[in-house]
């Protein structure tokens, strides 16, 4: 029975993410559809390269605030069907929430809303870090700055940062429920990197673009 209550969580969590902030706010305000702008991705970066920093709040707003609603919807599911418990091996808490959280990052990815072209899901898959545990997205964003600031690609720290993603699980979780979390967030990140092909191969050819902090004109 619990397989349903898992399923219940996915989709959910997909229906949540596919609200996909960058479109929402370039359509609502801009009037625009900002996969038609730029590099054609629906994420924070290329929104911000367009826009500036002004509704790039707002789609930061949305896109955090869906992942840890679902989030926490996740765990409300399994804690209201009855699995949970004071012995760890019997609470499915924290993979509920994994779950439900990290399908709300396939529905940014491939919102259902919007034809299925969505952002990369960097944003979705830290924020999803930082609602396990701060420690991870203290960590990812360290990790991050320090390769954007050297090399002011933000496409290759995103890259770096989802390679470290699911070591931080391995590092976080217990022995109970370490293998499962490790996976789901392997996935993800392997699923945010499959996004970045373009990119890596940008990079590779020496073509990809610098971050800069002026929108572009």
């Amino acid at each position: 029975m619990i397989v349903f209550w898992f399923a219940v969580c996915a989709v959910i969590g997909y229906l949540l993410g596919s609200f996909n902030g960058a479109i929402l706010i370039s359509r609502w305000i801009r009037k625009e559809d900002i996969r038609t702008k730029g590099s054609g991705n629906a994420g924070l970066t290329n929104f911000y390269r367009n826009y500036g920093g002004t509704d790039t709040l707002l789609v930061l707003l949305i896109d955090v605030g869906k992942t840890v609603l679902a989030c926490f919807i996740g765990g409300w599911i399994i804690k209201a069907a009855g699995y949970t418990s004071v012995e760890p091996k019997l609470d499915w808490t924290d993979e509920a929430q994994m779950l439900c959280g990290g399908f709300s990052v396939i529905g940014h990815i491939f919102p259902v809303w919007f034809g299925f072209r969505g952002g990369k899901g960097i944003l979705t898959c830290a924020t999803l870090g930082a609602f396990v545990d701060w420690r991870i997205i203290c960590i990812l964003l360290g990790v991050f700055l320090v390769v954007v600031l050297l090399t002011r690609f933000v496409s290759l720290g995103s890259i770096i940062g989802c390679l470290v993603y699911p070591f931080l699980f391995w590092w976080r979780y217990p022995q109970e429920n370490k293998i499962m979390m490790t996976i789901m967030a392997a996935c993800l990140a392997a699923l945010a990197i499959g996004m970045h092909h373009t990119n890596i191969k940008r990079l590779i050819q020496g073509k990809e673009n610098r971050f800069s902090f002026h929108k572009k004109k």
